[in-house]
């Protein structure tokens, strides 16, 4: 009886000390989601810079209590940061040591992540054969964890380098794969991505009915799920056809619309782009009066000392 006492007595101490250490890492767990929570908030509006600041957070909690899972997630969102900086250099760093934390713990999707990530670094490098190769086995980690959307997205990516090589074949065949998947899984992200790639092969091919087809709708996906910096790039690639094509009402209208959307996301970046475009159309309409107007915006973004025009 005194045994069975002890025993109990061992097993009560043992299930307090568990319970006293599992609920701080719980919440240290908790606290590194939220900073994940607000980084992408921000990070899904274009704001970088503040989103790596969030991102670091979630891994300073994460690295306190050895979460692998989360700590490869915080450095593989750290390293999607730098990439959008064009600091390709520190995203390279930071995605090996996700890469190796993802390859010990044996997470087949995050591994895919890491992949099509020094894909894109490559492709911007103009590595393209590297970056196919890196394609390629990200489409393979993603196929082994089932992830049909990163297999989308990396066949996706897979089809704009080809575009790049002037491989318009196999460029479609890889974007048409990836569309089948994003809609059968309901991936509006996706396929507004895919579409804005199949838009460009079009353009690129000259077959101007399908190319503003299928941008217009990349817009209707990013639209219904409210994807602001999606709607922005959708807007910016319509207008360019219509630049491109010598319908410069039509540019100048969807060049406005962007500019309304970037304002609303406050991302400076993005607002200068436009007004450069909306400058350079007034330009080339003859409309010097309306140009001056966006000149004067774009010199209050750039900080000079000038009255901020109404429109």
């Amino acid at each position: 009886m005194k045994y069975f006492l002890l025993l109990f007595l061992f097993s009560t101490l043992l299930f307090s000390v568990s319970c006293a250490t599992d609920k701080p890492v719980a919440r240290v767990k908790e606290n590194a989601r939220g900073y994940e929570k607000l980084a992408i908030d921000h990070y899904n509006r274009g704001d970088y810079q503040n989103a790596i600041l969030f991102f670091k957070q979630a891994l300073a909690e994460d690295q306190k209590v050895s979460n692998l899972p989360g700590i490869s997630s915080d450095l593989y969102n750290i390293a999607r940061c730098y990439f959008n900086f064009g600091l390709y250099s520190n995203a390279e760093k930071i995605l090996e040591e996700a890469l190796e934390i993802n390859t010990h713990v044996n997470n087949q999707s995050g591994t895919g992540d890491n992949y099509s990530l020094f894909a894109s670094i490559k492709s911007r490098n103009k590595e393209y054969d590297k970056a196919l190769e890196l394609l390629d086995k990200s489409i393979e980690m993603y196929q082994a964890a089932k992830n049909k959307k990163g297999a989308a997205n990396a066949l996706n990516n897979t089809g704009t380098i080809y575009i790049k090589l002037g491989k318009y074949d196999e460029a479609r065949e890889k974007i048409e794969t990836a569309i089948s998947i994003h809609k059968k899984i309901s991936n509006h992200s996706g396929l507004g991505a895919s579409y804005n790639n199949m838009g460009y092969l079009n353009e690129q091919q000259e077959n101007n009915d399908d190319a503003i087809k299928f941008y217009l709708l990349a817009l209707e996906e990013d639209k219904h799920i409210e994807n602001s910096i999606g709607i922005s790039s959708d807007l910016n690639n319509i207008a360019g056809f219509y630049k491109k094509s010598g319908d410069f009402e039509l540019a100048l209208f969807y060049y406005k619309r962007a500019l309304e959307v970037n304002r609303g996301l406050t991302h400076i970046e993005r607002e200068k782009k436009d007004l450069n475009n909306i400058i350079d159309m007034l330009g080339s309409m003859g409309r010097n009066e309306g140009k001056k107007l966006y000149e004067r915006a774009l010199a209050q973004l750039e900080g000079a000392d000038v009255e901020v025009a109404e429109f």
